[in-house]
């Protein structure tokens, strides 16, 4: 009996120990790292060369979980270390006449999620490079790309292009694909 008393005394301890929380602050320079701004218009060509119009319909800086999000959603069990908050922004982009939709958001130091109708979720650190692309007859400096094979078929299965001047360039998926018209 005294075992399980004194381990709930140390149980009690440890949680008990747990730091408050920390909120890490998002800088106007991470925040611009995503160019789209409340009710702006993008247009983009897809596959069979139709132009496509997404519009910003959310822009929300928000407070994000930091060990949550970065875990892919699932808890972490780490009793003595504090809560990392940390302010994040997200903007969505839809289309009337396009059943998708795209989703971008931003955490310190320029971490960002980019989320393709719920179907694709690429995680990268911008910026990662200082490529320079041509994508239609433009070319592009400072340009993000992450790209990703099946490793036992070899297809590709995306091709993602993205700039902080400009936003997203280029996304392929399959036999899906939109390249964005200035």
């Amino acid at each position: 009996m005294k075992k399980i008393i004194m381990m709930c005394v140390v149980l009690l301890a440890i949680s008990s120990c747990k730091k408050g929380n920390d909120y890490v602050p998002l800088s106007e320079e991470d925040a611009a790292a995503i160019p789209y701004q409340m009710g702006q218009t993008v247009k983009f060509l897809n596959q069979d060369n139709d132009t496509v119009v997404f519009q910003v319909t959310w822009d929300q800086t928000h407070l994000s979980d930091y060990n949550y999000d970065h875990n892919y959603g699932s808890e972490v069990l780490d009793f003595g270390s504090p809560g990392v908050y940390c302010y994040t922004r997200t903007v969505e982009l839809s289309s009337e006449s396009y059943p998708s939709f795209i989703s971008f958001t931003v955490y310190p130091e320029k971490g960002m999620y980019f989320n393709w109708n719920n179907e694709l979720v690429i995680s990268c650190d911008l910026p990662s490079s200082y490529e320079s692309v041509t994508i239609g007859d433009l070319n592009h400096e400072f340009v993000h790309r992450e790209k990703l094979y099946n490793q036992y078929t070899g297809e590709l299965l995306y091709d993602w292009y993205y700039n902080e001047e400009f936003g997203l360039l280029s996304f392929t998926k399959g036999d899906f694909s939109i390249t964005r018209i200035p």
